[in-house]
């Protein structure tokens, strides 16, 4: 008797369960976004009789877009989420959850497989883009290569990871008529964002006046020449991912009134731009504060710096937080994203002066994937 009880309270408990997430489910308004996954969620498809037999190019069908639907939709999705990682990481001890592992309250991605034609080609790139835009003036070329969080924290916590010297190797060995500037040393994994790939651009000071040491400028960047402004509660882009009740970052970003009289000229939208786009914070993905996030073709003019000297940075995203803390020593900045701008229409637009500085400068990640980009 006693565990027929137990039974039918186990069938009627699971039966509410399922009616609440039903109704629920039905109650609810749709979400158009996932901010901690950074998409847009499925919305339930039109129905038509063709839809039902007949697929779309990418081989799905009506039934398998309305799973899709139900799945992005389904009441306390993160919660789930959260609950499964949770369970797999302190129950069951997986170092990792889809290549995503956390040391303390830290949150990185694993990336080992190193693409030594994809570096190869990166390098390729960078070649292309001197002979094609620099062969004829005396610009000074110099490169960087930004190593990401993992650099830093995988080995030495028994993860995988790049074989980043094999990599660095590569880069002198196909730049060798070029100046390097190594940054490793001035860098840890806590000037990165907890939650996110990025750095913190209050912790890369020494960075900024190390490259424009090595660039033959001042290199006078001084935390105590800004004011800071902070966003709180910053879930970067391996937050959602990891799904773990980790505390958010802030965003420092850094101003003064030197900044603030820059103009800053847009060529995707051909309007000129703030510095920082505040509004941004709170979106989909903050850091886009610094210079409105993925731009092919920015520039920044700082009328107060009267010397004339150029500098043009062929950069990702990293670049977008440095490049505010080298205006200080140059009259204008070009900031250039090769993935995002086919050739020709790059050439129409980029005018710099003789004698200008020219830095590349993409992350370790990006250099294992450079290669696909446009210019040729």
């Amino acid at each position: 008797m006693k565990n027929k009880i137990q039974n039918v309270v186990i069938a009627v408990s699971f039966l509410a369960v399922l009616l609440f997430l039903s109704v629920s489910g039905i109650i609810l308004p749709d979400n158009e976004i996932s901010y901690s996954e950074r998409r847009k969620l499925a919305t339930f498809p039109q129905f038509s009789a063709e839809k039902l037999w007949k697929k779309d190019p990418g081989g799905k069908g009506y039934f398998d877009a309305v799973e899709e639907y139900l799945l992005d939709q389904f009441p306390a999705r993160d919660a789930f989420r959260t609950l499964n990682v949770s369970a797999r990481k302190y129950a069951f001890i997986q170092k990792d959850i889809n290549g995503i592992y956390t040391v303390g309250n830290r949150i990185f991605k694993m990336d080992y497989v190193l693409n030594e034609q994809a570096v190869e080609r990166s390098a390729d790139v960078y070649l292309k883009v001197i002979d094609k835009y620099f062969s004829e003036n005396s610009a000074n070329i110099y490169y960087t290569i930004v190593p990401d969080k993992n650099y830093y924290s995988a080995k030495a916590n028994g993860y995988l990871s790049l074989d980043y010297d094999k990599m660095f190797g590569i880069m002198e060995e196909k730049l060798a008529g070029y100046s390097f500037i190594d940054i490793r040393n001035l860098l840890s994994e806590e000037d990165y964002y907890r939650t996110d790939l990025h750095w913190e651009q209050q912790k890369i000071t020494d960075v900024a006046n190390a490259l424009l040491e090595a660039m033959g400028e001042a290199g006078n960047v001084n935390i105590a020449d800004y004011e800071e402004k902070r966003f709180e509660g910053f879930e970067g882009a391996y937050y959602g991912q990891a799904a773990l009740p980790i505390e958010p970052d802030d965003i420092v970003y850094l101003t003064n009134d030197m900044l603030e009289n820059c103009k800053i000229f847009d060529y995707e939208t051909g309007k000129y731009v703030s510095m920082y786009a505040e509004e941004k914070l709170g979106g989909v993905d903050s850091y886009d504060v610094y210079l409105h996030g993925a731009k092919s073709l920015i520039t920044i003019e700082n009328p107060g710096e009267g010397s004339g000297k150029e500098l043009v940075i062929f950069r990702d995203s990293f670049g977008s937080s440095l490049a505010p803390l080298l205006t200080g020593e140059y009259s204008k900045i070009t900031l250039v994203d090769i993935r995002y701008i086919n050739s020709n229409i790059l050439g129409r637009l980029l005018k710099v002066s003789d004698n200008c500085d020219v830095l590349f400068m993409y992350n370790t990640g990006t250099l294992n994937t450079l290669g696909q980009g446009s210019i040729s």
